[in-house]
């Protein structure tokens, strides 16, 4: 009887081994996967904005055929310093082109698209930008209800102006992509500051209007 124990448990104690074998994988695997689903939903609007960034700089926006340029789908989309609209809002008088971009040199001649945002109507953070002390000197102004609208080369978007907010240069959340499309006014804070301002304010408006696909479909 005591060699028939003593074989049973010689048998089955290889598998008690595999068993707590296989028990300690399980615990970092969920620990792993956990940590990557927190990660990826955490991180979803700067990929997002890494992809948006990507597309602009990378996929080719014409091609040449026997001496002409073929706009493509994508082609559809400005390039950088290209003046494509003009954003107008009654409350404040302004009434401004939109240059690709938000460098110096384009801000010195009118608002600027944020290379890498979503343009009207692709149903994402669109952020324009432009100087406290030229068009967007009366931003402040604006209160909910009031409309901005944007004339593009692909059709007219009508926004309304849902809120306000003052947050420091550094923080980026305001222009990273949006779930829903968001046109953000973005300029510097305070209003009359004498020098580099340290805060920026923005005006966050919500879409009306505007055609569909207006870029390509992209």
């Amino acid at each position: 009887m005591k060699n028939e124990k003593t074989n049973s448990y010689n048998e089955s104690s290889p598998k008690k081994k595999k068993r707590r074998v296989g028990a300690l994988w399980i615990a970092p695997i969920f620990l792993l996967c956990a940590t990557l689903i927190v990660f990826t939903v955490a991180c979803r609007p700067y990929i997002d904005f890494a992809f948006s960034m990507a597309r602009m700089f990378l996929v080719d926006e014409r091609i040449e055929y026997n001496g002409e340029t073929i706009t493509t789908a994508q082609g559809e989309f400005p390039s950088f310093g290209e003046e494509f609209g003009k954003i107008t809002i009654d409350k404040i008088g302004v009434v401004s082109p939109i240059f690709q971009g938000d460098v110096e040199a384009i801000l010195s001649k009118g608002a600027g698209h944020f290379y890498g945002s979503a343009l009207p109507g692709e149903g994402s953070n669109v952020v324009i930008s432009a100087h406290r002390n030229t068009q967007f000197t009366r931003l402040g102004e604006l209160v909910p209800g009031d409309v901005v609208t944007l004339d593009t080369t692909a059709g007219k978007f009508v926004y309304e102006m849902q809120d306000s907010v003052i947050f420091p240069d550094y923080d980026e959340q305001y222009i990273l992509s949006t779930p829903g499309e968001v046109l953000t006014l973005l300029t510097c804070y305070p209003f009359d500051f004498i020098g580099a301002a340290p805060d920026r304010y923005i005006v966050r408006c919500q879409l009306i209007s505007g055609p569909e696909n207006a870029w390509g479909g992209v």
